[in-house]
């Protein structure tokens, strides 16, 4: 899901032109423009997913703001200073369903 701002900023780069309201409701498209979003947020926050989980759900200069307020890039540390509500939790359960996906298919590929 993307907002129609943050979709128009990221479609010329997913090489999307011409991107209308409606096209967001198409997966591919969103998808598409989403992908380029998500890398442009690892980019401006390396190694901490918490916060380019943040920076999706609450945006990047609110989580910029609670990097310096938190004074730490351990994303532990980091995500207990989200100031939203919302997105602090959205936060914890993104980063519970990556280490549960993570462990079943780690596991998985460890068989093999």
């Amino acid at each position: 899901q993307l907002v129609v701002d943050t979709a128009s900023k990221y479609a010329h780069r997913a090489g999307i032109n011409n991107l209308k309201d409606e096209d967001l409701y198409r997966p591919a498209v969103s998808i598409q423009i989403g992908s380029e979003y998500l890398a442009e947020l690892s980019r401006l926050f390396p190694n901490l997913p918490e916060a380019v989980i943040a920076s999706y759900n609450g945006g990047e200069d609110n989580v910029a703001r609670w990097l310096k307020r938190s004074g730490h890039h351990d994303g532990g540390i980091f995500a207990s200073e989200v100031g939203f509500s919302e997105t602090k939790g959205y936060v914890f359960k993104v980063m519970a369903n990556y280490r549960a996906y993570r462990q079943l298919y780690d596991e998985k590929l460890m068989r093999k």
